[in-house]
């Protein structure tokens, strides 16, 4: 029984093996293209991630955390206002889904006093609103290379007061937790490309 167990496991190792040279194979010379999506286009928004991994990284994305997510939301800009421009526009694409997906909160209050419930609801729901205004107010701001104001309120797209308001009260729904840990990403990207003008 032990040598079935080794063989099992040698076998495993093999093919884990297998799996990381092809993986390191294709991400050589031969894949040094830039990542496109189904439709010819870079996505502006929700695609995860990571999901351009191997491909190169934007010139005004080599600050950012997350470069390969920076790079898709650059949509292979080459001005440093348009690469701005590009990754605020993304980011206000995922907070206007986020919004939408605000229905999806009300099942995860529902056991909660009735004051705590509309406490959690409200705060979320002026978050949201909240966020999708400053990040409408940025483009203007890119607009006018105001750097100081673009900063301030790509900071405020970041804040976290509706997770704050569930810490504690309920469990966010996954599908919001994601969106909103996507659209932190997204907004810390701008910062990173933003903080170069």
């Amino acid at each position: 029984m032990a040598s079935k167990g080794y063989s099992n496991l040698s076998v495993a190792v093999i093919i884990v093996l297998g799996l990381f040279a092809s993986g390191v194979n294709s991400q050589g010379p031969s894949s040094s293209e830039a990542p496109s999506s189904s439709e010819g286009e870079a996505p502006r928004s929700s695609e995860a991630p990571g999901s351009s991994e191997g491909g190169p990284v934007n010139e005004f994305c080599h600050t950012a955390d997350h470069k390969d997510f920076c790079t898709k939301m650059v949509r292979g800009a080459t001005t440093l206002q348009d690469a701005t421009r590009n990754v605020v526009e993304s980011t206000l694409d995922i907070a206007i889904e986020l919004q939408k997906m605000y229905p999806l909160l009300e099942p995860a209050v529902k056991d909660l006093p009735p004051k705590t419930k509309k406490s959690v609801l409200d705060t979320c729901r002026q978050n949201f609103e909240t966020t999708v205004d400053d990040l409408k107010d940025c483009l203007g701001f890119v607009e006018k290379n105001d750097k100081g104001s673009l900063n301030v309120h790509l900071s405020a797209a970041t804040s976290s007061d509706c997770s704050d308001a569930f810490e504690g009260s309920a469990e966010m729904p996954k599908p919001i937790k994601d969106k909103l840990d996507l659209m932190y990403q997204a907004a810390d990207n701008c910062l990173a490309v933003s903080e170069q003008i």
